[in-house]
Order: structure tokens, then sequence, then C-alpha cells
């Protein structure tokens, strides 16, 4: 039994919904006042008005269109299908929840991070309907209920009458304004027709030339009496018109409307000139066609122009990708000797040597590192003024990228004597969407700057939250130090490209003076601006703003591997590598692991030993002569799907990676490499991939995938045997039944049932920790929605079968 001071807010409540309506003739601003003020009274997360299309007079009139929703960035699709018992339901109940186990909830799944919740359908009469979500762990969905929907009825049926008049509104002007504009359209016409140059042509309703003025003879060279009585295309058109533009306008012509077209045409000489035509229907009071009216602009020389302008364009495209190449080329041939440089010096710094070696050493060191950053702000300043640096939005965990980047700088700062600090704002979520990398490399050339201009004080890195949304945030990002300073006339130019404070300081700091403009340009790309403040001898500040969705699903930090180096001790590796010195600082780096090592000087050396020797792995350079490391990949995985094959590159890396999937590799480290990085990729393939050979190269062998893991399993079960044993086992009458059920589908071409059938089998993979088919199934989910390629299918069923005919064997073997 409600309260009477229940009853009196919900009146209340009610009182506000019903004062949302009528304050504008706008469809769009009518819906948007209405949902925002139901929304924020009972908490909803998502909300959608839309309308039938046969009220907006759009095609498919059973379809609905959304007209408004909140927050619009979760919106998917625009459109809209009810089910048939679906919409018969709805009109009979006025309001229908749908929650996550019920049969609808995937079909109407069309929002962005929605995964688990409640879905709320209320209709509005004789117009369309409301859509509502709240998510699993809302606490509002409760009180949601069909006594709170009853109670809206009357509203909504005011809000049915308020987007009825909106709609009629926008016809009424809509009709008026076409009005104005003919009358406007025929006053031009008439005027045209005395004054214009141009070609001014009558025709009757069947496209026959009645009337045409001098500007018509002047352009095409025909009298009046020869063009009289004939279709203007007989008349000039010829060979090289464009046969599909020419079907345009007939199309157009024959459905009696006004268009405009670009069109060759040919003089009475035999001349080409283009023309850009409008025509325009005429009718009489009754409505009926009775004349065309064509105007026809001459525009040769523009066209061109256009030519020109093109041929400029390509001729600068190609010495873009000419300037890319040399780029890459230098990379490459600088790299190589790089890395063996940094590799060598890092095996010498392991031997004894006496301090003044050590200083050398370390500027050797220092130097080569210099060195490499110098090529990479190079590289990445011509990909950003190229076009061809693109940002990505994909996971990320912004906590772990600022203390990587603290981690990484302070020794720099000690090594000064100055403090480096992390002020980081605690409601910040750390589970982001967007390009972890490229933020992370903004971040690390600032902080960088810092030190380097700091000589006492401290440098501060904090991250302030600015907003923040249920499914996103905007964050701002400074970087202060108490160095130098910028004078006022620097920091007007200091974000330009190779410039620094002055000449002075590239000698004595180093560096391109490309650290801040290559900021400045990652940080719009990724939609925000970079700002700064400097006072001489005081200090310096650095800072942008951006926006990031947030992570619905962040993905839980695997935990550190406690997995030992000695691992690696007599593993075979195959080294395909040309340059010698790089061999040599592989070699001993390798064997220092314990691991053998075997080296082809070329891909076809490498190929050839391969076929003859047993390798745990390949470390495959790109560059080489008589055949290069892609060739001789895609040669070894004709024989050899499962061997892991990590590119060692020194070619820039972005511009290559699809190649590199592409040839079969499974990863690629650039050079030069650190050590442990190399360490670090070569146990985690490795420890995956397990081959055993019987003496002769031939022979079959066994593989064994490291696929699934009862763990989860055995800690729901409390460490019961029997059950575990049974579930196990009910897996495997699953597993048969789904890969039976795959590929009848796929014959059948029926992607939704494939669809259903991966949803079915997601708890289960996540029960066995069947990680390697997450992503697999995930994509299955949703081909359908996606209209993924009959290949890609293809290859994604596959891939599901032979992980489960590995994972059903192993475990009937286990229960023997």
């Amino acid at each position: 039994m409600e309260t009477k001071l229940e009853i009196v807010r919900e009146l209340s409540l009610l009182y506000e919904l019903s004062l949302s309506i009528g304050g504008t003739l706008d469809l769009k601003k009518t819906s948007e006042d209405f949902l925002k003020v139901w929304m924020r009274q009972k908490n909803i997360d998502f909300g959608s008005i839309w309308i039938k299309n046969k009220h907006l007079d759009l095609e498919n009139p059973n379809q609905f269109s959304l007209i408004f929703a909140h927050p619009h960035f979760l919106v998917i699709d625009q459109t809209e299908t009810l089910p048939d018992d679906f919409a018969d339901t709805l009109k009979q109940q006025k309001a229908i929840q749908v929650n996550t186990e019920d049969t609808y909830f995937q079909y109407f799944k069309k929002e962005k991070n929605i995964k688990s919740g409640s879905y709320w359908f209320l209709e509005i009469p004789n117009l369309g309907f409301i859509k509502f979500f709240f998510y699993e762990k809302n606490p509002s969905q409760k009180s949601f209920n069909l006594r709170e929907t009853k109670k809206t009825e009357k509203v909504l049926g005011k809000l049915s009458i308020a987007l009825q008049s909106c709609l009629l509104h926008n016809k009424v002007i809509t009709e008026t304004e076409q009005k104005n504009k003919y009358q406007k359209e025929i006053k031009k016409l008439a005027l045209v027709a005395e004054k214009t140059d141009n070609a001014i042509i009558i025709t009757d309703a069947k496209g026959l030339i009645e009337w045409a003025n001098d500007g018509f003879m002047r352009i095409s060279g025909y009298t009046i009496e020869e063009a009289i009585g004939k279709t203007p295309g007989s008349l000039l058109q010829g060979p090289e018109t464009n046969q599909e533009t020419i079907a345009y306008i007939r199309n157009q012509i024959k459905e009696e409307k006004s268009f405009r077209a670009e069109l060759l045409n040919y003089s009475k000489t035999g001349k080409k000139y283009w023309i850009e035509i409008s025509i325009q229907p005429i009718y009489d009071d009754n409505g009926l066609l009775i004349n065309f009216i064509a105007v026809e602009s001459d525009i040769t020389d523009r066209k061109n122009k256009e030519v020109e302008l093109n041929e400029a364009k390509e001729k600068a495209e190609e010495s873009g990708r000419i300037k890319q190449e040399f780029l890459s080329v230098v990379s490459h041939e600088i790299r190589t000797p790089l890395n063996g440089i940094i590799g060598m010096s890092n095996l010498l710094q392991k031997t004894q040597l006496s301090p003044q070696q050590s200083d050398y050493l370390n500027t050797i060191q220092i130097s080569s590192e210099n060195l490499s950053l110098i090529i990479n702000s190079i590289l990445d300043f011509s990909k950003i003024e190229s076009g061809l640096l693109n940002i990505q939005a994909i996971p990320f965990n912004l906590k772990k990228i600022l203390q990587n980047i603290i981690n990484s700088n302070e020794f720099k700062a000690e090594q000064k004597g100055l403090g480096l600090f992390l002020k980081l704002d605690p409601k910040v979520d750390s589970h982001l969407i967007g390009d972890g990398i490229r933020l992370s490399q903004v971040l690390l050339n600032l902080i960088s700057n810092a030190i380097k201009f700091t000589i006492s004080g401290k440098i501060e890195l904090e991250i302030r939250l600015v907003s923040k949304m249920n499914n996103a945030l905007v964050l701002e990002f400074i970087v202060e130090d108490t160095g130098k300073g910028i004078p006022d006339k620097m920091q007007k130019i200091i974000f330009e490209s190779f410039t620094q404070e002055d000449s002075s300081l590239g000698r004595k700091y180093g560096g391109t003076g490309l650290g801040l403009s290559i900021s400045q340009k990652l940080v719009s790309l990724m939609g925000g601006e970079l700002k700064l403040t400097s006072q001489e001898n005081v200090g310096t500040k650095v800072s942008f703003i951006l926006g990031f969705p947030i992570n619905q699903e962040p993905t839980s930090l695997p935990e550190k591997s406690t997995v030992s180096d000695n691992v690696l001790i007599g593993k075979k590796i195959l080294l395909v590598e040309d340059n010698t010195m790089n061999q040599f600082f592989a070699q001993k780096l390798l064997e220092g692991w314990g691991i053998k090592v075997d080296i082809a000087n070329n891909g076809k050396e490498g190929v050839d030993m391969f076929g003859r020797k047993h390798y745990d792995c390949i470390l495959m350079d790109i560059q080489m002569p008589e055949m290069d490391g892609f060739q001789a990949t895609k040669i070894i995985r004709q024989e050899n799907k499962y061997i892991p094959i990590i590119a060692l590159t020194a070619l820039s890396v972005e511009e290559e990676a699809d190649n590199f999937k592409s040839a079969g590799m499974n990863d690629y480290i650039t050079k030069p490499f650190e050590a442990e990085y190399l360490k670090k990729k070569l146990i985690e393939y490795m420890l995956v991939y397990q081959s055993y050979s019987i003496s002769s190269p031939k022979s079959k062998q066994i593989i064994t995938v490291q696929t699934y893991n009862n763990s989860l399993l055995t800690q729901m079960m409390k460490g019961n045997q029997v059950q575990i044993r049974q579930m196990e086992q009910l897996f495997v009458n699953q597993a048969e039944e789904v890969m039976k059920q795959m590929h009848q589908y796929f014959l059948l071409e029926n992607w939704k049932e494939i669809g259903l059938i991966a949803h079915k089998l997601k708890a289960s993979i996540d029960m066995l920790q069947i990680t390697n088919l997450k992503q697999v199934i995930r994509k299955l989910e949703s081909i359908e929605k996606n209209k993924t390629e009959k290949r890609v299918v293809d290859e994604l069923i596959n891939n599901v079968t032979e992980t489960l005919q590995n994972v059903c064997l192993l475990i009937k073997n286990s229960h023997k």
C-alpha cells in the first residue's frame, strides 16, 4: 500500500513528465525533452524513441526509424523491425519486458557494450514505441514494472498527439517551402532564358525539343530548325559519353524528377565539350506533365583543370610513396647495423671491463639509443604528414600505461636529482578504449622533454577527471616541470616541425625538434589539442584533454608468469639472417640461454634446413638475398602450420604488419630489439608449442597445444572427481554436436543459427578456460550482423572444430 507521500511524489513525477511535452513543434526536440526527463526520474541507462516509417513517408512502411536516443553513441542501427507476434502483444499489453534469458533479448540487443540486463518496450499509441534498457547491476530496474508503466499510459497518449502534431507541422512547412521554391525557380528560369549565355532547351513531355535559346545554338552549333522535334541525346551524345550518366538521366526523366548531372557532349562539328545540365519538369494546373526545361552550362575549362589537378595529385601521391619507400629503406639500412651495435654492446657489457672501457661502452649505448629514437621520430612524422598513421580504438589499461611511463623515466630523473611524481584522480576508470600506444608515446615525449630541460626541482604527471558518463569519461593530462621555461616569442612556433628554442639546444641536449610536433599531431588525431603555458626560469606546463569510452568488459590482468628461464635450455632455434654481425649477436644471446642455434644466410637456406631438421622456433629476417622472409615463411607454412615463426625486422612495422600475418608469421620483433623482450616472446610461443620428432624429419609430428584448463571446474565442483568427469563428458557430447551442427548450417549458409550455436557454447568455453576460442566464438556470434564473407566463416568454423577435437581427445584420454 503506497503512502500519501509516495502518491504525491508519483503524481509530481507524472506531472513533470507531462510538462516536458508540447514545448516545441520540432520532432526530435519533443522526443529528447520527454525521454531525458523520464530517464532521469527512473535512473534508466539507455532510452530511444521509434516511429513507424509509414508516418514518416519512408520506404519499408512496417519498419521503425530512430527519432532520438540517449546516450546516442551506444546506437548501432537506426532502424528496427518488430516481429509480428511481438508487435501484436505490445499493442495489447502496452508494455513488454525482455530479460537476458528471454528469447527476444539477443534479437533486440543492438546497442554497443550491452551484454545483460533488461529491455522495456512501451507503445506510443498509433505511432511507434519507446525502448528502455537497464544494466543488470542497476538497482532501479526492480522498481520499473508493469504497474509503473500503467500509470504513464495517459502521458504516452499525450506524447503521441504531440509527436503527430510535429509530423503534421513538418509536412506543412515542407510543402510550403516546395511551393515557394517552385515559384522562385520559374522566375529565375524566365530571367535566365532572357539574359543568359547558357544553353536553355524546352522539350515536350516525351523529351522532344520544342524551343532552344541562342546559347544552345552558340555552344552546340545546331540551329533551332535542326533541333526541333529531336531529343537532345540524339543530337549531342557521342561514343565517349558516359553510358551510366545517360541511363541516370533517362531514369530521372521517366520518374519526372528534377536533377543535375555532368555530361560529355559533341557539337555539330564533332568537337567534344562538357556541360553541367539542370533539368526541371513543368506541370499544368491539373498536375499533368507538359514540359521539361533544361539549362546547360559549358564546364569544359573546369573539367580540363580537374584533369590537370588529378595529374598533379597523382604526381604528389607518387612523390609521397617514393618518399615513404625511401624512408623505409633508409630505416632498414640504419636499423640493421644499429641492431648489431646495440647487441654487441650488450654482450660486451657482460664481460670484465675497466672503468674507462665501461665509460666508453656506456657512451656507445646512449648514442645508439638516441639514434634509434631519432629514426623513430622521423618515421612517425613522415607517417603523420602522409596521412598513413591511424588511431586505433582497442581496450587498454590506463593505470598500467602511466606506471610504465613513470618506471621507465624514474632512473633518468634520479640521475639529475629530480623528483618524478604521478598524480592520478582516484575516480578515473583504468579500463578504457582508445589508442593506448599513441597516448603512451605522447606522454613519454612530454616527460622526456621535461626531464631533458629541467636542471633542478620536479616533474609531475597529473591526470584529472573532467567529466564522467555511464559509458565514457573525459580526462585532462598535465605534464608540469620546474625547468628553464620557454620565452613568449618561441611559444608560438615551438610545435612546428624540427623546431627547438634555439639551434644550440640541439647540440646541448640532442634530438630532432620533432617531439612536440609529433605529440601535437597525435593528440589532434585522437580528438584533442595540445596546450602549453611556460615562464622563463619558472617552468613549463603542457596539457591536453581527451575523451575515452569505458571498457564495459575489462580483460583481467594475467597473473605474473612464474615460468623459469630454464625452459629454454635445450630448445632448437633456426635463425634465418643474412647480416653476419646480427648473426653473431643473436647466436651468442640465444646460446647464453641454453638454446641450440642453427644459422641460415637467406630464406632459401632456411627452407632447406627446416626440411632436414626439427626446430622449436624460427627467427626470420625479412629482407634477404635469393629469397626473402615472406617467401620462406609461406613455403614453410605449407609443410607445418604450427611451428612459431617470429619476424626480426628493420622495416617500418605498421605498414608491414598485415604482410607478416598473411605470410603466416606468428609475431614480429623490430630491430634493434631488447634481449629481455626477445626472451619473453620465445617463452610465450615455445611453451604453447611442443613438438617431438622421431629420427627422420619426415616422421609424423605429434602436436600438443595447451587448449583447456579445468581448474575453474574443479573449484566449482569442490574437487569432486566424479562430478568433474561427468561435466567434462557433458562438454564432449555438446562439442561433438556443435561441430556437426555448425558444418550442417554452413552448407545451408544459415549464419543466424551458427551465431546462436556459438552463443550457447560460450559458457562452456569459459568454464573450461579454452581461451584461444573466446575471440573466435565472439566473431561467430556476430557473423550475421556483420555480413561476414563465407570464406571467413569457413575459417572460423574450422578453427573451432580443430580446437574442440583436441580438447575432446585430451578429455577422453584423461578418462581412460
